[in-house]
């Protein structure tokens, strides 16, 4: 399957959140929450902001009501069906906006909404940067993501992997620091780079896309780096469809990447 051409027509100074959801009304009503306090912050700041939802086939009665009722700034998509690279790319055909975060529906910015405009700030302001993501914890206040690595010994050569998971935070607030790619669960992108690089390859069909996404940049001559901004939450696989990791996609992505990762 060749590489998607996505649209590269000017869009207009501001952000695009992109998430997929399915059921879960607990998930739905704090995204809800989060995004109508970052609408807020944004507002004040002088920012644009647009909420892109994707439902892949919520037939919880509850969500069905939330997704009439959606927040000022919220555009739902429905019957969509899952599949990560090729619904968010999808969803960014809608984008109005030069910036775009791809965001999960577990993680939380409801505490931190100032922070999510701390890292669009950053991002837009410096032209070296291909993608950024932040330090995410899990709700216990032990780290999700902290960047994503690479792993060099000989038998899972290339492979990706959070440093630092599950541990106690080791970065202060305020600290930006160079990964090899970060999560899709919060990677802010300008859509300028995401159209030319084709966006997420649908080629993989459960993960690894975002880690591919990165490494492109990388390729490309562009930086990743992961932001401390405060407390963002990430349950982690709330989006994820039951049993649906695939070692296919790993073979894939080490096949195609492994000689760039000798040369880091």
């Amino acid at each position: 399957m060749p590489r998607r051409t996505l649209r590269e027509d000017g869009r207009s100074t501001g952000l695009s959140v992109l998430v997929l959801h399915k059921d879960r009304p607990d998930l739905l009503k704090r995204l809800w929450l989060g995004f109508d306090k970052l609408w807020e912050v944004c507002d004040r700041s002088g920012i644009e902001i647009e909420l892109l939802l994707g439902d892949t086939g919520s037939t919880d009665s509850e969500t069905l009501a939330l997704l009439d009722a959606p927040p000022r700034g919220v555009d739902v998509t429905r019957g969509m069906r899952y599949q990560f690279s090729r619904c968010n790319n999808d969803l960014f055909e809608q984008a109005r906006y030069s910036t775009v975060l791809f965001m999960n529906n577990d993680v939380f910015i409801d505490e931190c909404p100032e922070g999510v405009v701390e890292v669009f700030q950053t991002f837009t302001k410096d032209p070296s940067l291909g993608a950024v993501g932040v330090v995410l914890l899990f709700e216990n206040g032990t780290v999700q993501h902290a960047g994503v690595e690479l792993l060099r010994s000989p038998e899972l050569f290339a492979l990706p992997f959070h440093p630092g998971a599950k541990q106690h935070p080791l970065h202060a607030l305020g600290v930006s620091f160079a990964s090899s790619a970060v999560t899709g669960a919060f990677l802010m992108t300008s859509s300028d780079h995401y159209a030319r690089s084709g966006g997420f390859d649908e080629r993989y069909e459960a993960e690894c896309q975002d880690i591919d996404y990165c490494l492109r940049l990388r390729r490309a001559g562009f930086e990743i780096r992961t932001l401390s901004v405060g407390p963002i939450f990430h349950v982690e696989n709330a989006t994820r469809e039951p049993g649906e990791e695939d070692w296919s996609d790993r073979v894939l992505f080490i096949r195609r990447w492994s000689s760039f990762v000798e040369c880091l």
